[in-house]
């Protein structure tokens, strides 16, 4: 900024002669320095820019948000998939431990006869 700053502080000093705009249809006239009228154009055709580039940009800044939107969904079912096998592996691992259980008592169980 600040080479940028000594060659706008250079220039507004070399050009101090005044230009009078007509702004027409309006009867005013304005008389301002070169430097201001040169400087007011740099710093509309920055903002101009700035605007449509923020403007053109919309559509990314939209399918970036969908994209987000459908990231965290996938997400989201992504760990109900996961709570839901993580239930249902252990409710296999009961139901196994149940029937290693009640076999060993079978082979442990006297028999009657």
């Amino acid at each position: 900024m600040i080479p940028f700053a000594l060659v706008v502080i250079v220039f507004s000093a070399v050009n101090r002669d005044l230009v009078t705009l007509d702004l027409w249809p309006l009867p005013n006239e304005i008389t301002v320095p070169v430097f201001t009228m040169v400087l007011a154009v740099f710093i509309f055709g920055f903002l101009f820019g700035g605007i449509v580039a923020w403007v053109s940009a919309g559509t990314q800044r939209r399918k970036a948000r969908n994209a987000l939107w459908r990231a965290e969904t996938a997400e989201r079912e992504l760990r109900s998939i996961k709570n839901t096998l993580h239930d249902r592996e252990r409710e296999l691992r009961n139901v196994k431990d149940s029937i290693d259980s009640d076999d060993k008592n079978l082979l442990t169980a006297p028999s009657k006869g």
